[in-house]
């Protein structure tokens, strides 16, 4: 067994803890062959299939134990079995190498999660997978936000600045505050708040003392208090 293989096995294991730790009903492969819309056979390091809600989830995640840099070859490589395979979302796992900067920005407009092998155990185990189960294309409902996929707590992922959230009214304008600020780090990425998500926020708000502010279309930055946030939790 070479070292990617070592590897592989590493990361199958702790998806098999977090399944466990979730009460998740899921199945994990190696080496899953896989045939694309373009008649080609792709293969998938670790394929994590699960059912949320109703909802069925196929991860295909990409293992490199390099000691070189990823470079943007590799994101779009993977990029492609993807789309040709459909209907699955993409986390390129690195054991010990960086990431380029065109990687980087390939990964993020292509909803690819990079992870540093270092960050996820804490990323795989975290109290807070919910947030980051694989779901990379959720609509806001009704926000956007910029979470800080670095974080090891709930209220470090959701915060980009100490002690502070920002909600954004549309998709546009969470994008331009990160291009604006937080361009050159992949760690900062726009993610859509589920209801599930929202009223998180509001915890975090009311117990931790965080503050929430909402960014809306006219640019101006309006805190908003736990009622407020309240106010756009629906009740089923």
């Amino acid at each position: 067994m070479g070292r990617g293989d070592d590897f592989e096995k590493v990361v199958e294991d702790i998806y098999s803890l977090l399944s466990e730790k979730e009460r998740i009903n899921a199945k994990i492969q190696t080496k899953v062959k896989m045939v694309g819309d373009d008649g080609a056979t792709h293969e998938i390091d670790v394929l994590y299939s699960f059912e949320h809600f109703g909802v069925f989830y196929q991860v295909g995640i990409e293992c490199k134990n390099w000691k070189k840099t990823i470079n943007v070859s590799e994101l779009r490589n993977f990029d492609y079995k993807l789309k040709h395979i459909g209907g699955i979302n993409g986390i390129f796992i690195s054991a010990e190498s960086e990431f380029q900067n065109g990687a980087c920005k390939v990964s993020e407009y292509n909803g690819i999660k990079l992870i540093k092998y270092d960050d996820f155990d804490a990323f795989a185990m975290s109290e807070y997978t919910e947030y980051l189960k694989p779901d990379f294309n959720t609509i806001g409902d009704p926000f956007w936000m910029l979470m800080n996929t670095d974080g090891k707590t709930s209220i470090e992922k959701n915060s980009v600045f100490s002690n502070k959230i920002l909600l954004f009214s549309s998709k546009k304008l969470a994008e331009d505050y990160k291009y604006k600020n937080f361009e050159q780090k992949c760690n900062i990425i726009v993610v859509g708040v589920s209801q599930e998500h929202l009223k998180e926020i509001k915890k975090i708000n009311e117990y931790n003392k965080i503050r929430v502010y909402l960014i809306d279309f006219t640019l101006e930055i309006a805190e908003l208090s736990r009622w407020d946030i309240d106010l756009y939790i629906r009740r089923d």
